[in-house]
């Protein structure tokens, strides 16, 4: 390299803010890597943009990457971001605008970071949303397909027949594949009235499956309750901003409904209850424990690693506890079962929930934008981690093909119905508890197989 150029290169680190201590403290392969996605800038960048403006949006690439390096649950280091930045501005056309270039070169640094939950919102993205309406889904990316976690109760989605596990091939008939999450999502979502139409695929069966879903305004309730005999049932949809409250309210309505007198058991329904704010479901957790750790997050950063404890006070002052959970049984759901379960607070039953247990984390970076990937783990008072296994049941019900520990298993189509659905699970909790918990009653207890 020559001299000149060198210099100038060297001089959009000191544009950008940076000292030459911060150079100094990277190595040399980190150094070189950064130069060279500096080098690919300049040469795609429009020059007639003011400096300024050019000199902030390779800010932003620079700290996207440094972020990113210090904060990621996995190690990713300086060259490999760098070089993949580079890659992906050198395929720029010449003239471009430098936001474009940020984005363009952001984007591709989180795609290959290979989580699905990693995001890029531009200052644009942001525009006129509130004229947008969604379709009430909880979904992630995997290996490049979008998968239907759950809908949410009473969502325009699950009116539709969107079900938990779907793969969503289309979004009105252009085809999703290696999409972000963001940006499949944004597709979905579009003004408020209008339909969207969905290719989905169910079970691997080939032929696809098509759902046209309107966008509307719809409320989901958070958390139901009723009684049946003397066993409440608590049905959790998802962790709102006010769910522990109106579990105390739900609480002490059961309680009215009894005439005061308290029932013998409760059945906590979290089922196809795709999360939502994890400090919730540790409020309702707490709500149901005397002490002990609920959860804890670890990471590569000590900064955002807590551990969540429970303060004395049982709501329910000991009466038994039966969670339902499924597959679609994800995240903050989870983070409630798994601390009940393991301070042997609730016997679950159901299957295996989703596997969920990883902590993202928002980092806005002013006007251009804001990037949000994962930085922790949950870990359970066992010490398990949620992630990637998800919480084992005590009691299989629904024959689970994926591999599980419970202490027995039981055919669905063995249990009885319960309620206004005939819900055969449900059938199966109240039968568990008017059989006192006893397993081996419980078990003689279900009904044969004709």
């Amino acid at each position: 390299m020559r001299i000149g150029a060198w210099f100038m290169t060297f001089a959009v680190y000191l544009t950008v803010g940076w000292s030459v201590t911060e150079a100094s403290a990277r190595t040399l392969d980190d150094q070189t890597a950064l130069l060279s996605l500096d080098t690919a800038f300049q040469a795609r960048v429009d020059l007639t943009i003011e400096e300024p403006e050019r000199a902030r949006a390779l800010r932003f690439i620079h700290k996207v990457i440094d972020r990113i390096a210090t904060s990621f649950i996995e190690p990713f280091d300086v060259r490999e971001l760098a070089n993949f930045a580079a890659i992906t501005l050198r395929r720029q056309p010449s003239g471009s605008h430098p936001e474009d270039l940020a984005h363009a070169a952001v984007d591709t640094v989180l795609r290959r970071l290979n989580d699905p939950y990693a995001t890029f919102d531009a200052r644009q993205m942001k525009l006129h949303s509130k004229h947008l309406s969604g379709i009430g889904i909880e979904a992630l990316i995997v290996d490049g397909e979008l998968k239907v976690i759950a809908p949410l109760d009473g969502s325009p989605a699950q009116n539709a027949g969107v079900e938990p596990g779907d793969i969503i091939i289309e979004i009105d008939r252009e085809v999703v594949r290696n999409a972000t999450l963001a940006e499949a999502m944004r597709r979905i979502r579009g003004p408020l009235g209008t339909d969207v139409l969905l290719g989905i695929q169910r079970n691997k069966i080939a032929q696809m499956l098509s759902l046209t879903v309107p966008r509307t305004r719809f409320r989901v309730l958070p958390l139901r309750h009723t009684v049946f005999g003397g066993i409440a049932y608590i049905r959790i949809a998802f962790f709102g901003p006010n769910t522990e409250k109106l579990l105390r309210k739900s609480l002490a309505a059961i309680r009215e409904e009894m005439g005061g007198g308290a029932p013998r058991a409760y059945i906590v329904d979290l089922r196809n209850n795709p999360g939502g704010l994890v400090g919730q479901a540790i409020l309702v957790a707490d709500a149901f424990l005397e002490k002990g750790m609920i959860v804890a997050t670890i990471g590569r950063e000590s900064s955002g690693a807590r551990r969540y404890d429970a303060y004395r006070g049982d709501f329910i002052k000991g009466l038994p506890i039966v969670i339902l959970q499924n597959e679609a049984s994800a995240s903050a759901s989870e983070i409630l079962a798994a601390a009940l379960k393991d301070h042997q607070r609730a016997i679950i039953m159901g299957t295996r929930s989703y596997g969920k247990g990883i902590v993202q984390t928002a980092y806005p970076f002013g006007a251009l934008g804001r990037v949000k990937f994962t930085t922790h783990k949950y870990v359970t008072a066992a010490g398990r981690q949620i992630q990637g296994v998800g919480v084992l049941p005590d009691i299989v019900v629904n024959g689970d093909p994926r591999p599980t520990y419970g202490t027995a298993a039981v055919p669905i189509d063995r249990c009885p119905t319960a309620g206004k659905a005939r819900d055969r699970m449900l059938g199966c909790a109240l039968l568990f508890l008017h059989q006192g918990r006893n397993l081996s009653a419980f078990i003689e207890a279900l009904p044969k197989l004709r």
